[in-house]
C-alpha cells in the first residue's frame, strides 16, 4: 500500500500551491478531492491548455511519478471513458510508454503532458481502426508503473479495454438451452452455432451486473490504484469425495478425477447427470460471490469496486491433463461524471 499521506501533499503541492502549516484541514481537504477528483482532473486539463497554448509554466515545475501516473489515468478515463454500456464483451490492447524523468522520482510537467498525448494518440488508432464495431464504448484505461529505465526513464504499460457488442443473457437468464464451451477461444456454442465462450460471457455479465444504472446523463468512470485479484480453484473445493462434476466453485476438469473428460464436462449446460442446475449458473453464481466477498473484506480499504475480469481458460501441458478456469479481478475507485464522454480524436 503507498504512503498516501506522501501521495496526496505531492499533488497539492504541485497543482494547488504551497501547502498550509494546519496540516488536519489540508489532509481533510485532499481526502474529500480524491473521493470526488474532478477538481484536481480540471486543474490538471487547464494546465494542459496552457502548455497547448504555448503559455510559459512555472521554471522546473514537476511531480513525482506516481502522482504523474495518477493524474494521467484518472484524466483519460474522466475525459473519454463511460463504463455504462452492456457490451458483450471486451477488447484490451497493451501500450507502453517511456516517460522522461529529471531525476530519479520526477518528472517536467512538459514531460507529463508528452505522455498524455502519446497515449492519446495510440488509443485513437486502437479505438477506430484496430475495433470494428457499430456498439462500442471506450471503458477504462488502466495506467501501471513498470519500474526506471537506462538512461532516467520511466516505462509505464497503458491497458485499454473497449466494450463491444450488446449483451444478450441477462443476469440468471440462462435457458436449459443453453450449453456453452468451456474454452475463451470457442467461437460456436455447444450446438455448433456462432457464440463466445464461457468464459466471455461470465466476464460481460460480471461487469453488467456489478455496473448500476447511473442517474440520467451520468457515467461511471475508472481511476487510482489498482487491486488485481487472481482465484486458484484448487482454493475453493466443495466435495470431499471429487467425482469431475461440480467439484469446486471455480470450472475445472481432470481425467485424473473421477469419470474423466466428456463432452458433458467441457461443454457447461443444463441438468448434466440429473443435476437440476445448469452449469454456466452454477459457477456463475459463484463468481458473484467471490467479488462481493472481496469488496465487503477487510481488504478493500479504498471502497473499490470491480472494474474488469479476465478469466483465462487453461490447459496442463504434462500429465495429467486438466482444463480449468483462472479468473483474475480488478479493483479500483469509481466516480461519477454528469455529462456526455468527450470524443475519443480521431487519426490524424
Amino acid at each position: 500500500m503507498r504512503n498516501y499521506r506522501l501521495f496526496f501533499a505531492a499533488l497539492l503541492l504541485v497543482f494547488i500551491g504551497a501547502c498550509s502549516k494546519e496540516e488536519p484541514k489540508n489532509n481533510q481537504e485532499f481526502k474529500e478531492s480524491i473521493e470526488d477528483p474532478t477538481g484536481l482532473i480540471k486543474s490538471f486539463v487547464h494546465k494542459m491548455e496552457m502548455h497547448k497554448e504555448g503559455s510559459i509554466l512555472k521554471s522546473g515545475q514537476a511531480m513525482t511519478v506516481d502522482s504523474a501516473i495518477w493524474y494521467i489515468d484518472a484524466t483519460i478515463n474522466y475525459t473519454y471513458a463511460n463504463a455504462s454500456h452492456p457490451f458483450a464483451k471486451i477488447h484490451r490492447d497493451t501500450i507502453y510508454i517511456e516517460m522522461k524523468l529529471v531525476n530519479s522520482y520526477e518528472a517536467s510537467y512538459e514531460d507529463v503532458v508528452d505522455v498524455y498525448n502519446s497515449y492519446l494518440n495510440a488509443l485513437s488508432l486502437v479505438y477506430y481502426e484496430e475495433v470494428d464495431d457499430e456498439n462500442k464504448k471506450f471503458i477504462m484505461t488502466r495506467v501501471d508503473n513498470l519500474g526506471p529505465l537506462p538512461g532516467n526513464k520511466q516505462k509505464l504499460r497503458f491497458i485499454s479495454t473497449i466494450g463491444v457488442g450488446m449483451l444478450k443473457i441477462d443476469d440468471g437468464d440462462f435457458g436449459t438451452d443453453d450449453a456453452f464451451w468451456w474454452n475463451r477461444n470457442a467461437t460456436v456454442n455447444c450446438f455448433l452455432e456462432p457464440s463466445d465462450g464461457a468464459p466471455i460471457i461470465f466476464e460481460s455479465m460480471l461487469l453488467n451486473y456489478f455496473e448500476p444504472q447511473p442517474p440520467t446523463n451520468c457515467r461511471w468512470f475508472y481511476y487510482g490504484t489498482t487491486d488485481v485479484v487472481t482465484l486458484y480453484y484448487y482454493n475453493y473445493q466443495l466435495n470431499s469425495t471429487l467425482i469431475n462434476y461440480l467439484d469446486y466453485k471455480i470450472y475445472s476438469a481432470s481425467p485424473a478425477i473421477g469419470n474423466g473428460l466428456t463432452d458433458e464436462v467441457t461443454c457447461l449446460e443444463f441438468n448434466h447427470n440429473n443435476s437440476g442446475v445448469h452449469e454456466m449458473q452454477f459457477y456463475y453464481n459463484h463468481l458473484k460471490d467471490f467479488v462481493n466477498e472481496w469488496i465487503a473484506s477487510s481488504q478493500n480499504t479504498g471502497n473499490k469496486k470491480l472494474s474488469d475480469i479476465f478469466i483465462d481458460s487453461k490447459t496442463n501441458d504434462t500429465p495429467p491433463f486438466q482444463i480449468y478456469h483462472l479468473p483474475t479481478m480488478i479493483y479500483r475507485k469509481r466516480g461519477i461524471a454528469c455529462n456526455a464522454a468527450s470524443e475519443i480524436p480521431g487519426v490524424l
